[in-house]
């Protein structure tokens, strides 16, 4: 069993708006870099909650600064919300690998149920860099059975083996993040027709993971298996939750790599289920390190972040544009060389792939 050294602490409350009857829980976590949207993130969670319904947030920790906790709190004023403050353990995670923009703050959710007070047995996690468009008690509602998550696809790499699983690979398979995202799945008898998830909006089923000790299952699963992760905690949830998951529409985490194909005919989900995530998503999640509030990178709802960034503390707020850098430069063109290198070569090797292997 692992215990988390936790201090509980109310640290911000909206103003009272009476007896709600129904109380959706949320789990969070970020560092100070990321209390700008994770302000928008709650913000906009709060605004389009059902009525007679209040959220109930345990944020972990990661470092907020004091002037970060005043203007969450000035951003929450009169909204369904109360959010509490979880001092985490960080020697737990630190040692775990790390890359690009990720820091071992993304492992503390692995601990959610450790964390959380034991009556909470139920709650759903949301990611510091989303902003949600639609009402929560839509998942908060749906039954988790005897699954340990419900949680939605990675639209970026949906499948075990993209190989198999993927309907039309020889479509999407040029612009899909991975193929493999569990690149040793066949050593741990991972079915590859099976899809692969993200962890930025889940379900989590709390009680099932005190009662089968899944936080001690998935570190062990990083630790054993450090050579082959990719996409950190994801690679443990997907490993020790293979096959015990259930699956959200794929509106409910619309990550960025979906504007990458270049029409609905090269999704690698299901064609109307696709076109609904771009035209309708309930949760815009901006994934990977090129954030909409970074000078240089754009995004289709970019402008919709910043509309919801204009009511709050952080009102008329835009990213200013840095003094030169050439190594940055040299960055950001790489980046787009590798990538147009990388979709060229897998066209030509998705021709000759046989499915299935």
């Amino acid at each position: 069993m692992i215990v988390a050294q936790t201090e509980l602490a109310k640290r911000v409350s909206s103003t009272a708006i009476g007896q709600s009857l129904n109380e959706v829980v949320v789990v969070c976590a970020c560092d100070d870099h990321y209390a700008m949207p994770l302000t928008v993130m709650l913000h906009s969670a709060a605004r389009h909650l059902a009525p007679d319904s209040r959220l109930l947030v345990y944020f972990i920790d990661g470092g907020l600064s004091e002037s970060s906790w005043m203007a969450i709190r000035e951003s929450l004023i009169d909204l369904p919300i109360d959010v509490y403050s979880i001092q985490p353990d960080y020697s737990l995670v630190e040692h775990l690998h790390t890359s690009h923009h990720v820091t071992p703050a993304a492992y503390l959710r692995l601990l959610t149920a450790e964390m959380l007070p034991a009556h909470v047995d139920k709650a759903i996690y949301l990611d510091s860099d989303l902003l949600i468009r639609d009402d929560l008690t839509q998942l908060w509602d749906l039954p988790l059975d005897e699954h340990y998550c419900l949680a939605v696809p990675d639209i970026a790499c949906p499948f075990i083996d993209a190989r198999t699983g993927c309907h039309n690979f020889r479509h999407a398979g040029p612009y899909l993040a991975a193929w493999q995202p569990v690149p040793n799945y066949r050593e741990l008898g991972m079915d590859p027709l099976a899809e692969y998830f993200n962890s930025g909006v889940m379900v989590l089923n709390l009680d099932l993971w005190r009662e089968d000790q899944v936080a001690a299952q998935m570190l062990d699963c990083l630790e054993q298996n450090e050579q082959h992760i990719w996409c950190w905690d994801q690679y443990a949830l997907n490993v020790v939750f293979h096959g015990r998951w259930g699956r959200l529409p794929v509106r409910w985490n619309q990550g960025a790599h979906c504007l990458d194909y270049p029409s609905p005919m090269y999704s690698p989900v299901d064609r109307q289920e696709y076109e609904e995530m771009l035209d309708d998503p309930g949760i815009v999640h901006f994934t990977t390190e090129f954030k909409p509030w970074h000078f240089h990178w754009t995004h289709l709802r970019g402008d919709q972040f910043f509309a919801a960034l204009d009511q709050t503390a952080w009102q008329g707020w835009r990213p200013q544009p840095p003094e030169f850098s050439w190594p940055e430069w040299q960055q950001r063109k790489m980046v787009g060389l590798v990538k147009w290198i990388v979709t060229r070569a897998r066209k030509v090797s998705s021709i000759w792939t046989v499915p299935g292997k």
